[in-house]
């Protein structure tokens, strides 16, 4: 041991620290040492203390937005992804919490923010949300006193308001500042008013229509400025939210524009023309990462709730609402008409059949194929809703001219497998496959499924005549 210890007093001091580290951490991670420290004591140092363990990355972040979080979680129902053109009462933007929490934590109750902030953070380290509960019951009332008197000063002058801008990011921002506070505030009393609705309901008429209304008119005539929220607690427990608008209609007495817009229930409208147009929004993003089950969905979306709308109210005319729809209804046409368009031309590049004087091809890969079956996908979809996305010339025309190329060019194409150079046969084999799965989304499965024997023929006759 005297003979250990004097080696270990003589080391340099670089290796007793790294000695000394590498004991500290295998006793951190449970490990036994033998000797550890009597060793660490020979060199002369204090023990090494243990790296403390490292938080996940997702476990750090979710304690670090803990406050934000915790305090804005009755605004869940309302929030949406999509930045809509027009602000609309009972819709926030789930990207204007992070500003609105910023400026509060800077520019309005920094002490309170941070004091809530480390309550919450306890809280999750703890597991235990009691605590917050109070924290934030006494925060709210501190927050609003400051966040309305913001705003207040902002709508006093075009100075003031642009000043706010800035400070919260966005003029969106600002007014889903003011959303943000009426749910925070009265979030039990916007919930009770449609407790008692059915959590499921196929088709608001009749009775259940009556019955939605009578909920509703208390908060209409006592606090219209909550109706929005109410009415967005509602159309989310509709399976077709669109007929939303029938509340509107009702309480106005009439389906004309004008007269639904002198009524508190007007909000239902502004909530489903929103709907309209964030499943245009939809459409787009879907199209672009080439998703096209997501972007039938929004179509689909769209086409129902536009009809749903015309068929409850009267959209003649050209006020605000009308216009609205018009715009949208065009943006859509023109996003889909990029896109179809172009898929004869792909087809007929794909699939036409080739000249023996031309290069030697590669056979047409699965990918490719793929991404035009997806565009076929699509255009079937633009032809069954084409009646309120405006595209029922363009859709039928890109149709016959599809179905007019595909029957004659495959009928050549298997004539031609029978007699074609070994060169030519695997790029003529993957054409014809080509063709037939297009032809099953052009003709049907049944004829596709036809096409395919006759195909198979075809390609095995080519081989024998081969041999």
């Amino acid at each position: 041991m005297e003979r250990l210890r004097a080696y270990l007093s003589a080391l340099p001091d670089s290796a007793k620290q790294l000695l000394s580290s590498e004991i500290a951490k295998a006793k951190a991670r449970g490990e036994e040492v033998p000797g550890g420290d009597m060793i660490v004591a020979a060199l002369g140092l204090a023990p090494a203390p243990a790296a403390p363990a490292k938080m996940p990355p997702a476990e750090e972040a979710r304690r670090e937005d803990a406050a934000p979080r915790l305090l804005f979680r009755p605004l869940e129902p309302f929030l949406i992804d999509e930045r809509l053109e027009t602000k609309v009462r009972g819709r926030i933007m789930r990207a204007s919490l992070p500003a609105i929490w910023t400026f509060l934590k800077r520019d309005l109750k920094p002490d309170e923010a941070a004091a809530l902030e480390q309550v919450c953070r306890r809280a999750e380290v703890d597991g235990d949300e009691v605590p917050v509960a109070a924290a934030i019951a006494d925060f709210l009332p501190k927050f609003s006193v400051a966040a309305y008197a913001a705003l207040e000063q902002a709508g006093s002058g075009e100075l003031e308001r642009k000043r706010l801008n800035v400070r919260l990011g966005d003029e969106r921002v600002r007014e889903d500042l003011a959303d943000v506070l009426a749910v925070l505030n009265d979030a039990p009393v916007i919930a009770s008013v449609v407790a008692k609705a059915p959590s499921s309901i196929k088709n608001l008429a009749d009775e259940g229509l009556a019955n939605a209304r009578a909920m509703l008119d208390p908060l209409a005539a006592s606090r219209p400025g909550l109706l929005p929220f109410s009415l967005a607690l509602l159309q989310a427990r509709l399976v077709q939210r669109a007929q939303l608008v029938r509340l509107a209609v009702l309480a106005a007495d009439s389906d004309e524009p004008s007269k639904i817009a002198a009524s508190p229930y007007r909000a239902a409208v502004d909530l489903v023309i929103g709907d309209i147009e964030r499943a245009t929004q939809k459409v787009s993003r879907a199209i672009k990462e080439g998703r096209g089950d997501r972007a039938a969905a929004g179509i689909k979306e769209f086409h129902d709730s536009v009809r749903s709308l015309r068929t409850d109210m009267s959209l003649t005319g050209d006020g605000p609402w009308q216009r609205r729809v018009a715009k949208l209804r065009a943006d859509l046409a023109a996003l889909l008409s990029a896109e179809i368009e172009g898929i004869p031309g792909e087809v007929r590049r794909l699939i036409r059949p080739r000249q023996r004087t031309d290069q030697p091809m590669q056979p047409i890969t699965e990918e490719v194929v793929g991404e035009v079956e997806a565009r076929l996908d699509l255009l079937n979809t633009c032809r069954s809703h084409a009646s309120e996305i405006a595209l029922n010339e363009l859709t039928t025309r890109v149709f016959s001219e599809i179905q007019g190329y595909l029957d004659p060019t495959l009928t050549q194409l298997m004539e031609n497998i029978r007699s074609a150079p070994d060169v030519d046969r695997a790029l003529k084999i993957s054409q014809i496959e080509a063709a037939v799965r297009f032809s099953a989304r052009i003709f049907g499965a049944s004829y596709a499924q036809l096409l395919q024997k006759a195909a198979d023929v075809a390609i095995n006759s080519g081989k024998a005549s081969g041999r």
